[in-house]
């Protein structure tokens, strides 16, 4: 067999797979074992680092840490736990016909090379040889989390695995992305490319090129993908297949046809409603090519997960004045995102760094609710159309492009300096300020105390050393009960910056002609006339 990288690739380390099926199969044995969902769960979390006390950080550095979010934050939910149990399954599945110590592995590679030389999906030698492959399709809009789940699914597998017993580089996955209005033809060169960069072959040069005509780029492909012993092929945005220059809906049809009934390799298409029409069309009466069916996603349900899901998330608050999940703002944030992961995040995001850059330091309702209508116009009409129920209408958006999230980020921070009030600017002003301020906090040294306290002792003291500093700090912090105490007057301006039961702040964050009922609603109003009913 071909093997140019096998001292780039790991070998194969082979455990029993707990099944009698399943035993005296090296490409399944070389998988990970079968794990339970509580395992899943760990393999398939992901945390962003996080410390508290980066909540004392300068606003530049604190948008650096909530970007973390945006590409290292998993909440493994009950959907993504039973596609991970069909891709474990229908990858198992495919290798129980294509086993290279039992021969059958070598009857598909024969079938497969009478294919290349009579440039045909159908040509076969040996007519006994069978399939056991399987597919699956995952349909859904936009920024609902489907490749990222597929992406962190495959993550717990290694791509690729040599067998020095058979001589076989094992590909346990390959991910291939169909090109903006791609044929067959691009699908196929998508996919050599792709092999060519997890093993470093050279497959789109003795194989991809385009004038060698659709049917001998398939033949090849599916050849390759049997060479390999390929596990899953999974094509994403197959939506972006144009059914009109790929030939038409049969050809498409007898290719994915081929793929899981002929040769036998389990395939995942992912794409958005618009895909969804085709296959569902095309494979309602294919053997196999519908096998584990099709799963929506498209919003999360407002139900444990969800609450589940926004508890996770808001652990992970840079903001200085960090309050706790509260049911409604689980409730504003699912009536302003639907349930789209995507924008959840994307909208959590950027309502921490408006709080960094107007001072603010907390979320609440009002500042979820502006950054929604200022930084989300594009995707309303998603929104709005998911809101509706209407599947037509939203068809009409599964293909719209999320806010170019990282570049509002730090297009925001341009105006931090002016915006953030002095006395939080002066507290980072310099790295001896940074490194003196962790050190009070580890000493539980309260940072309304602290901050000022590093303010002060800097600016006195800027030729010692941070040690030296710290026993500055140990004096002032003994003779602090003997200065008088200073009353703390806090600018109009700032009232939005208090605690939110402080009467200032709801003064402040209230329709000023509704401030009495809303005070009354707070329980601040004390009802004398119901007193005087009482006592008569």
């Amino acid at each position: 067999m071909n093997n140019p990288v096998q001292g780039r690739i790991p070998h194969a380390e082979y455990i029993d797979p707990g099944l009698p099926e399943y035993r005296d199969n090296p490409l399944i044995s070389a998988l990970p074992p079968i794990y339970d969902v509580k395992q899943v769960v760990e393999k398939l979390r992901l945390k962003p680092l996080f410390d508290a006390a980066e909540r004392n950080l300068d606003g530049r550095l604190r948008v650096h840490t909530i970007a973390r979010l945006l590409n290292h934050f998993f909440q493994p939910l009950n959907h993504h736990l039973e596609l991970e149990q069909k891709i474990s399954l229908i990858l198992r599945q495919g290798y129980l016909s294509r086993n290279p110590a039992q021969g059958s592995y070598h009857l598909h590679l024969q079938n497969g090379y009478k294919r290349v030389q009579d440039e045909d999906l159908d040509a076969y030698v040996f007519d006994q040889v069978r399939s056991s492959a399987n597919s699956l399709s995952l349909f859904g809009c936009s920024g609902c989390g489907k490749s990222e789940t597929i992406n962190r699914i495959f993550s717990v597998y290694k791509q690729a695995i040599f067998h020095p017993e058979y001589n076989i580089t094992q590909l346990t996955y390959l991910k291939v992305e169909c090109p903006g209005d791609a044929d067959l033809d691009e699908l196929c060169l998508s996919f050599f490319n792709e092999v060519d960069r997890v093993l470093h072959t050279q497959y789109s040069i003795s194989h991809g090129r385009k004038k060698l005509g659709t049917k001998r780029l398939m033949a090849s492909m599916c050849q390759i993908a049997n060479l390999h012993a390929l596990g899953v092929l999974v094509i994403d945005e197959v939506q972006n297949l144009n059914e009109a220059r790929s030939g038409g809906a049969e050809k498409m049809h007898n290719f994915f046809v081929s793929l899981v009934n002929t040769i036998g390799v389990p395939v995942i298409q992912i794409g958005t409603h618009r895909a969804r029409k085709f296959f569902q069309r095309t494979f309602r009466a294919a053997r196999r090519i519908s096998g584990f069916g099709s799963l929506l996603w498209d919003r999360l349900p407002k139900d444990k997960q969800w609450q589940l899901l926004l508890k996770q998330l808001w652990e992970y608050q840079w903001l200085r004045k960090a309050e706790p999940f509260t049911d409604e703002l689980g409730d504003v944030m699912y009536d302003l995102t639907q349930g789209v992961m995507d924008i959840v995040v994307k909208l959590y995001v950027l309502a921490q760094v408006r709080a960094i850059v107007t001072g603010m330091e907390r979320i609440t309702v009002q500042l979820l609710e502006q950054v929604y209508d200022d930084e989300f116009k594009t995707v309303h009409p998603m929104l709005a159309a998911l809101r509706s129920n209407n599947l037509d209408l939203i068809k009409q958006y599964d293909d719209l492009l999320m806010p170019d999230i990282e570049a509002r980020m730090f297009s925001m921070t341009s105006s931090l300096e002016e915006t953030v009030p002095e006395n939080i600017r002066s507290e980072v002003s310099t790295d001896k300020s940074k490194k003196l301020l962790a050190l009070l906090l580890q000493m539980d040294i309260p940072e309304d105390i602290a901050i000022p306290l590093v303010d002060r002792i800097v600016r006195q003291h800027p030729e010692l050393s941070v040690a030296a500093l710290v026993h500055k700090v140990t004096e002032y912090t003994a003779d602090i009960s003997k200065e008088p105490p200073k009353i703390n007057r806090i600018k109009r301006t700032q009232w939005l910056e208090l605690p939110t039961n402080d009467l200032r702040y709801l003064y402040a964050s209230s329709d000023k002609n509704n401030v009495y009922q809303l005070f009354k609603e707070q329980g601040l109003i004390y009802d004398l006339k119901s007193v005087r009913d009482r006592t008569g």
